[in-house]
């Protein structure tokens, strides 16, 4: 079994030895700058987002795990919205350039 001078002389060395997690923007532990910390904060963020986007793609409107009854009943309402915009279109209580906007609105 080693001693512990030849441990502490092998532990040093290795320390010593160039990582290839150099440019790797996060720290262990607590210590660091700021910028180590945005940088943290910055990936934690970025894979976040990522995430959300991936079940946005799965379950949002169109998505292919999405259930079939919300995307009935989500067409239902937009045309029952069409319809009552076009009702107060056509009665004069909007104006063209109002019902124009509403109307992109809901098609979106």
């Amino acid at each position: 079994m080693p001693d512990l001078h030849t441990m502490a002389l092998n532990i040093t060395a290795q320390a010593s030895l160039p990582s290839k997690w150099d440019r790797w923007p996060f720290n262990s532990g607590f210590g660091g700058d700021w910028q180590t910390s945005l940088a943290t904060y910055a990936f934690s963020a970025a894979i976040l987002a990522v995430i959300c986007v991936f079940l946005r793609m799965l379950y949002g409107p169109g998505g292919i795990w999405r259930d079939k009854d919300m995307e009935r009943e989500a067409d239902e309402a937009r045309r029952k919205a069409l319809a009552a915009l076009e009702a107060e279109y056509r009665s004069g209580r909007l104006s063209k350039a109002q019902y124009e906007l509403k109307k992109k609105a809901l098609e979106q």
